[in-house]
């Protein structure tokens, strides 16, 4: 009895929380050009990069075939995905458990930049368990909460902050119960999830399942799929929604059949993912779609929606500014994407936030003269300094506050990636690069610097052909000053 009453409070909690939601929900994203109207000087993407939608690509079970097929044809595109888990299955080394992976495996391919998310510790029906405790094997806590806890543990430098459903089955009391430990939770369904969410839709997010006719001899055999994905996603871009992707195993075309014969449930051929994600990159590159995690999007859209800013300084030749949110900035430090309106004279636009630097281009839009820049909330201070011509050298004019080293871009990074420093008066200056074992592998740097910010580039193919994929560091000494930061380069 007292369980059937807590399970009505849970339900109670969770509907007053949803109807608060959506009685209290405004219009929370306005066009850059009602912005403009309304005399913004800065104002948020819809989605990142300005893009016109979202997808989201998400693979069920942990398998071996994640590891050895999905990662290297999402990397190839440098798209990344989100993979949902059952931890108790994942071993140390093969063989394993089934067709499982193993932890290194999945633990490269978070350093890489894939979600690891939880699909429950045992893949049960959730709707006919007990509530139980946290501690408690074969409740609902229990599944739920272990599962993101031994993800976090194997995994400590990247947050578990989505749930997907075992067999997509959820009702109202899961929901509320996963949102004590989840930030959004992915279930299923041919239809998109909007750009703006309702607490209880954060808990019910819409995948699509491509099932395929057989016999699956081919990959002509699989063009109807195929055909089918490709419409839904246009349709995604019409609508400017998000759309989530529902896959399991994926392996070469050859290796169907078998596969098919032992169960498995809709797999891709790697040929069919590979065409897909040869077309989605080109409707990447149009700007028609951004391909980001679940969890990534999650943070965009929660952090869009909660963000507000002050203006410090806004001149001729300079804009500082401060943006903020009332989000946990352990979990909520993706950029967003904002448009900053900048005076007339304005051609390029140098800009800095903490460990970030970046050139951009000012381009005119229905606001005037605008750029649009990656910035973290809570971030620190955004300064936005004039230049007359392209080119981060010709910073050099601007005098920094401090020395600093700047994050790599990109990062992981292949074959190249971009460091830059700043230096805030003349000082012989030292960057060398170290790989794991701290031996040095180049030096990038040395010699004596007057103060400004420059950029220096990593990587050629003589570098790319010898060094192995891995963790490297790079680190910057002016005087007694010293600093050191990691980068990831992958093949």
């Amino acid at each position: 009895m007292k369980n059937f009453a807590r399970q009505i409070l849970i339900v109670i909690i969770f509907l007053s929380v949803s109807y608060f939601d959506v009685y209290c929900q405004v219009s929370v994203y306005s066009s850059p050009k009602n912005n403009a109207e309304l005399g913004e000087l800065v104002w948020a993407a819809k989605w990142f990069d300005d893009k016109n939608s979202a997808f989201s690509f998400s693979f069920d079970d942990g398998f071996i075939s994640h590891y050895e097929n999905v990662r290297p044809i999402l990397n190839q595109f440098n798209f990344s995905g989100t993979f949902y888990i059952m931890p108790p299955f994942l071993t140390d080394s093969l063989p394993g458990i089934f067709r499982y992976g193993t932890w290194p495996m999945f633990q490269v391919m978070a350093i890489e930049g894939h979600e690891i998310g939880s699909h429950t510790m045992n893949h049960l029906h959730l709707p006919e368990l007990e509530i139980g405790d946290t501690i408690t094997q074969g409740t609902i806590l229990y599944e739920i909460y272990q599962a993101r806890e031994l993800i976090n543990q194997r995994l400590p430098n990247q947050k578990c902050i989505t749930l997907a459903y075992p067999f997509a089955e959820h009702n109202l009391l899961i929901d509320s119960l996963t949102s004590l430990f989840y930030e959004s939770a992915r279930a299923d369904g041919n239809f998109f999830n909007t750009s703006s969410l309702t607490n209880e839709q954060w808990f019910a997010l819409s995948a699509v399942d491509v099932l395929f006719n057989e016999p699956r001899n081919s990959l002509d055999d699989d063009l109807e799929e195929l055909q089918f994905i490709q419409d839904w996603i246009d349709s995604l871009i019409v609508k400017e929604d998000w759309g989530i992707l529902l896959g399991h195993e994926v392996v070469p075309q050859d290796s169907l059949p078998g596969l098919l014969a032992a169960g498995a449930y809709q797999p891709f051929s790697n040929e069919w993912f590979t065409v897909l994600s040869e077309w989605l990159l080109n409707k990447s590159d149009n700007k028609d779609v951004w391909v980001e995690t679940i969890a990534n999007v999650t943070r965009y859209i929660k952090e869009r929606d909660d963000y507000v800013y002050s203006i410090l300084t806004y001149d001729e030749t300079q804009i500082k500014f401060n943006i903020f949110d009332n989000l946990d900035n352990e979990i909520f430090n993706y950029p967003l994407s904002v448009f900053i309106k900048v005076p007339k004279s304005w051609e390029f636009a140098l800009k800095i936030q903490g460990e970030t630097i970046d050139t951009l281009n000012v381009f005119t839009n229905d606001s005037g003269k605008v750029v649009l820049a990656n910035i973290i909330p809570d971030g620190g201070v955004v300064s936005l300094f004039k230049m007359s011509i392209s080119g981060v050298e010709d910073a050099t004019d601007i005098i920094p506050d401090e020395i600093q080293l700047f994050q790599n871009y990109p990062n992981p990074f292949n074959p190249s990636t971009s460091i830059q420093y700043a230096v805030s008066s003349g000082q012989f200056v030292s960057l060398k690069v170290y790989d794991i074992l701290g031996i040095e592998i180049a030096t990038l740097v040395n010699e004596e610097k007057t103060a400004g910010i420059y950029e220096v580039v990593f990587g050629n193919k003589l570098i790319h052909q010898n060094l192995p994929s891995g963790v490297y560091f790079y680190q910057l000494r002016v005087g007694n000053f010293v600093v050191t930061k990691k980068m990831i380069l992958t093949k």
